[in-house]
């Protein structure tokens, strides 16, 4: 699978092992994808509905999972093999870093392990279209995503209004996991706010000038059941 990287993000395509080795803390590392449709006047980002027989069943988030570090070379790699596996997209571009979370899982089996996930917003190739030879954003609703049933129930292209009603909010739409396993609430806001600001300024797709001066890592006191 072929994508780019902006340049600012080329740290993270150092050999995965090379990346898990400089980070002994941690025994676990995942990625999360923020993907955006623009073909509304305003953003919408997917969103996934974990099924109701796999962990925090019913919560909504973005695509994403565990590195394999026996198959993917880079972070980045598992970044788009997930987002693959889980939504049916293929990753183009990778624009941005939103967060670094880090929590403790406790196994089912027994014993602990630490977890660190990187999220990023992407752009992916279904989402972009071309006609008369321009670039164009393909209508959110004819985006073909495809969900692996077992991991997720349904799929969502959420607008910011709708987010925020949820964070505040026990009658909004979407339901996130807990603020202390994997901060998806705030890391799907952090991701609006990186989008609006390159919208804003007429760079999207074109300038990789990073938007995030600050690349917040956050941690977990509480674990993850």
């Amino acid at each position: 699978m072929t994508f780019t990287v902006a340049p600012h993000l080329n740290y993270f395509t150092i050999p995965l092992k090379d990346f898990v080795a400089a980070r002994p803390e941690f025994e676990g590392f995942g990625v999360c994808a923020y993907i955006f449709s623009h073909a509304d006047p305003a953003p919408r980002i997917l969103l996934l509905q974990r099924a109701l027989t796999d962990s925090m069943p019913g919560c909504w988030e973005g695509p994403g999972g565990a590195c394999e570090l026996d198959t993917d070379k880079t972070l980045f790699d598992s970044l788009v093999r997930e987002t693959l596996e889980e939504s049916g997209l293929h990753v183009s571009h990778i624009l941005d870093l939103v967060a670094v979370d880090c929590w403790e899982h406790h196994r089912r089996s027994g014993g602990k392990i630490r977890i660190a996930k990187y999220s990023f917003v992407v752009e992916v190739q279904e989402a972009l279209g071309s006609s008369a030879g321009k670039q164009q954003a393909v209508p959110t609703l004819q985006i073909p995503v495809h969900l692996e049933p077992l991991e997720h129930q349904k799929f969502d292209w959420a607008v910011k209004e709708d987010v925020l009603l949820s964070i505040r909010s026990p009658n909004g739409p979407y339901r996130f996991p807990l603020p202390l396993v994997g901060h998806q609430a705030p890391n799907i806001l952090r991701a609006f706010e990186l989008v609006e600001q390159r919208e804003s300024r007429k760079e999207w797709s074109k300038d990789p000038t990073p938007l995030n001066s600050r690349y917040p890592l956050r941690d977990s006191s509480q674990s993850q059941h």
